[in-house]
Formats: structure tokens, C-alpha cells, sequence
């Protein structure tokens, strides 16, 4: 269905290198802290993201963070998705050929914890509702820190090069709804969009929560922004340990 989406990932995302900044590209480079020494499994998380958008049906929601890590996205190919979540949760091929120690991250905890308990209270098999949900960040490739191994914030010209990809990704789609999770995710929609946000993040996500009422962003579109689901948010106490309620909710009003 989203033939055209695969052909930006194969045409342009999959061999991008253009950015000045130290980068891996999951989908070109060997990730230097879960790829075997001296073997990249770019490849595999190539057919990864390619299976994941052939998976997709009609999707509602887009949801949106900053950069992919080393983890999740930088090891699977599949943004906020552990190989456990590609694999054991949307059924897709195991390209790694993992029997024991699926790798698994807290953002895709709960994510797909919150995906599941919309399938349990709406009957809905999980592979119907994922399909109608698209996960992907504002850059493509993980920002490097100056060992390479560590994660840094993406600079200013990564995320201008990166906006094209991004709005095309939404222009493909079609969602209902843009979800970003985090502060800089949130950045990102805005810019791309031209859209103003006054208030601090968490300002803003607690008067949405408690109006439930979304940011319009052009008509038949709509922004929500939320916390980063990463657990240094438990500083935020309540508004973190909310989030996975306020995630399934999120799911009952636009995936139905």
C-alpha cells in the first residue's frame, strides 16, 4: 500500500550520508555498540523497515520522536520497536536470526505496552491496530557523540536536512494525527510545519491531557505532543507514570 514510502527509504534514507555531523545511518552503518566486531547488520534492518511499511494499513496516527539510538531503531531498523517488538509482537521475519536475549528497549515498553492494553479493552488483534500506526523520528540516523559510541543531540543542519524527509513521510500517509514524543520531536512537527508553541512542553501536554483537545495542524491533521516515554522522565513524577494511560487513550480516539 505505501509503495511510494518504501521508495524514499530505498532511493534516498537508506544511503543518505550527507550531514556534516558524525552520524550512523542504521540502514548504511555497522552499529558500534550491538553489530558483531567487524560485521554490520545494516542490511537486515534495511528488510526490517522495508517489512514494517509493507505491514501498514491505513494509517491513523504518526508518532514521532527525535533521533533513533543505538538501541531499538539503531539495532532493528524500526524507530521506538526492539527486536522482541519487530519480531515476537508484529510477526515479522527474524533477519537476526536471534533465538535468546531479544533486545528490547523502555521507549518500545511502553509503546507497545500501551498498544496492548487498546487491543485487550477494544478486542482488536495488535498486528490489525500496529498496522494502522507508523513510528518513525524528525532525523534519521543516530547523532553521535565524539567516542562513537555515545548519543549526542543532532545539530542544526542534521535537522534541516532531515524536515524534507520528515514532511514527505507525513505527505505519504496521511494520518489523522502527528504524535511526538519529547520536547525536540515536538521542535521538529513545528518547524515543519510552521506551526507556534508558547508553552514548555509539559505545560502543554498537561493542558491537552486535560481537555483532549489536539493542536490543529492543517485541516483533516491534528498534533498531540507528549512526554518522552524514556525513563529519565520519572523525574516528572505523575505526568510520567500517566503517560501510558494517556498513550491507550490517545489510541481509542484515532485508531478506531
Amino acid at each position: 500500500m505505501y509503495e511510494e514510502l518504501a521508495k524514499l527509504y530505498q532511493d534516498e534514507i537508506f544511503t543518505c550520508s550527507r550531514c556534516k555531523q558524525r552520524l550512523m545511518n542504521p540502514y548504511l552503518h555497522r552499529n558500534p555498540k550491538h553489530d558483531p566486531p567487524n560485521q554490520s547488520l545494516a542490511a537486515n534492518r534495511r528488510r526490517f523497515q522495508l517489512d514494517y511499511i509493507a505491514s501498514k494499513a491505513q494509517v491513523q496516527i504518526a508518532v514521532v520522536g527525535e533521533a533513533p539510538g543505538l538501541d531499538g531503531c539503531g539495532y532493528g531498523g524500526i524507530a521506538f520497536t526492539g527486536e522482541y517488538n519487530a519480531v515476537l509482537d508484529l510477526g515479522l521475519t527474524n533477519y537476526h536470526g536471534t533465538t535468546t536475549g531479544w533486545q528490547q528497549e523502555q521507549s518500545a515498553k511502553v509503546l507497545y505496552g500501551a498498544l496492548k492494553t487498546y487491543c485487550q479493552d477494544t478486542g482488536v488483534a495488535l498486528t490489525t491496530a500496529a498496522s494502522r500506526l507508523y513510528f518513525t523520528n524528525g532525523i534519521m540516523c543516530v547523532p553521535l557523540g565524539a567516542n562513537g559510541r555515545s548519543i549526542t543531540s543532532p545539530a542544526t543542519d542534521t535537522l534541516l536536512q532531515c524536515r524534507r524527509i520528515f514532511r514527505r513521510q507525513i505527505e505519504i500517509l496521511k494520518p489523522r494525527l502527528i504524535l511526538t514524543l519529547g520536547a525536540k520531536a515536538l521542535k521538529v512537527a513545528a518547524e515543519t510545519f510552521n506551526l507556534s508553541i508558547g508553552d514548555k512542553l509539559t505545560s502543554t501536554v498537561e493542558k491537552i491531557r486535560s481537555s483532549k483537545q489536539p493542536l490543529e495542524v492543517q485541516e483533516g491533521l491534528w498534533l498531540i505532543p507528549e512526554i518522552h516515554p524514556s525513563p529519565r522522565n520519572r523525574v516528572l513524577g505523575e505526568l510520567y507514570t500517566s503517560l501510558p494511560d494517556s498513550l491507550t487513550d490517545i489510541f481509542k480516539a484515532f485508531l478506531q
